[in-house]
């Protein structure tokens, strides 16, 4: 079944049922028709409301300081909009007092009252003489009353243009925001750069026996004050898999960091491991026997040197 049309969903809004029983599950389970009716009726009740009965709250200088922020905006755009309007306001409204003078004021129109419904033959006739008497005559003017349906068109005007009143404020948003410059064409504001880590100590990693891999070792300092190895080597030809390692100068001492599977590997240090007792940077060809001791098989080493 297709959409229902707008005249239809108008009626609705304005509290008509105008649906057939197929429209009206058809209502029931389309989110676009559905969704329709409900702006509808929103801009019905926002058009009925008494302006009169509402009281707006002035936003303060403070609220357009945090927007002028948080668009980025350029500092000749500082100064509260509202305050400019404000100040322009009073100007036009002394100057008016003043051209004024002593002018009568005008009486607003007494509003039109709903005109009254009866069910005798007699109201009947009243209302005819009333209505010749005052000149409301029919399409041929023979004073012949008017039709049910022009006044369910009158309601439907009321209610497309109030909801055409909807589209052309949020189009003066629209222009609103691209006379300041922060339309859609308008990019993110920069965020703030985040700390990087400090290299406070590396090595050059050399080729051991038959292997040909080179790289480097690096030590960062992370802004949280822990530490992590980064190790980059070049790819050769190994029987196992490759283990990095942290050795004393005397090759007695040995703590293993963890496999190297990946380029780079970084490797978190521990937070008591005194890198002068530790200093040389060792990766191992580890045969996949399950000994966690060093195969005594190194395909690159290098020893670590503080930064200055």
């Amino acid at each position: 079944m297709k959409h229902l049309d707008d005249e239809q969903l108008s009626l609705m809004a304005l509290g008509e049922p105008a649906l057939t029983p197929a429209e009206a599950d058809h209502l029931a389970f389309c989110g676009v028709c559905s969704g329709t009716l409900a702006a509808l009726e929103r801009t019905v009740r926002a058009a009925t409301v008494d302006p009169a009965a509402v009281e707006l709250a002035t936003p303060g200088p403070r609220n357009w300081a945090a927007i002028h922020q948080a668009l980025g905006l350029s500092p000749d755009q500082a100064e509260d909009p509202l305050s400019r309007h404000t100040t322009a306001d009073s100007t036009a409204a002394d100057s008016t007092t003043a051209a004024a003078g002593s002018a009568t004021p005008v009486t607003p129109p007494t509003p039109l009252r709903p005109r009254a419904e009866g069910t005798a033959a007699g109201s009947g006739a009243a209302r005819s003489g009333a209505a010749g008497s005052a000149g409301a005559v029919g399409p041929t003017g023979s004073g012949s009353p008017r039709s049910p349906r022009t006044g369910a068109g009158a309601r439907r005007w009321v209610a497309m243009a109030a909801a055409a009143g909807i589209v052309v404020g949020a189009a003066a948003v629209w222009a609103g925001y691209n006379v300041l410059g922060q339309g859609p064409q308008a990019g993110p504001s920069p965020s703030p750069t985040a700390p990087q880590p400090v290299v406070i100590a590396q090595a050059p990693l050399q080729p051991l026996a038959s292997y040909t891999s080179t790289g480097k070792a690096l030590v960062e300092k992370l802004p949280d004050g822990s530490r992590q190895l980064v190790v980059q080597l070049s790819d050769g030809q190994i029987s196992g898999f490759r283990e990095v390692w942290v050795i004393s100068p005397d090759l007695s001492k040995l703590v293993s960091l963890g496999v190297l599977d990946g380029e780079p590997g970084v490797f978190a240090l521990p937070a008591g491991l005194d890198l002068a007792d530790y200093p040389i940077v060792d990766v191992s060809n580890e045969p996949f026997d399950g000994n966690p001791a060093h195969s005594s098989d190194s395909i690159a080493r290098g020893e670590l040197t503080a930064e200055n």
